[in-house]
């Protein structure tokens, strides 16, 4: 990819903010879900679920992270990072269309990983550029 400050900055702010999520997500759940109105004490299913998605957040907040400050990984964590974000802001859209407007904080959080996801896929098509012409195995 072509170097860019404007992706660097994203990368890092987006991986920065998935860790804290992604992080605070798999270490206590309950706490994190509750400030949204989600109840999770005593269902150990649901604790399980929740810990693993947060786990996979964190991972793909490591890899953006890397892709900040790893010309090798940037494409990889561009896509990974702007599809993650769609993807979480699309499934909430499916929600709030099949079940109904949830709490305030998921809408904002259903915004803003629209809106980051956006500007990852506008950075990803302005710097993709280079990367298929010098691909680095």
């Amino acid at each position: 990819m072509k170097k860019s400050i404007a992706l660097k900055i994203y990368l890092i702010v987006s991986g920065l903010l998935l860790t804290i999520i992604g992080g605070a997500t798999l270490i206590d759940p309950v706490t994190i879900k509750a400030s949204s109105g989600i109840d999770l004490a005593g269902n150990t299913n649901l604790l399980n679920d929740v810990r693993a998605t947060g786990s996979l957040i964190l991972t793909i907040a490591l890899l953006t992270l890397s892709g900040a400050y790893s010309p090798k990984l940037r494409y990889t964590a561009s896509i990974a990072s702007t599809l993650l974000f769609i993807s979480l802001g699309l499934g909430r859209i499916v929600s709030i269309i099949n079940d109904g407007m949830p709490y305030e904080g998921i809408v904002k959080a259903t915004g803003l990983e629209m809106v980051l996801g956006i500007i990852g896929a506008i950075l990803f098509f302005i710097f993709k550029n280079n990367t298929l012409t010098s691909k680095a195995y």
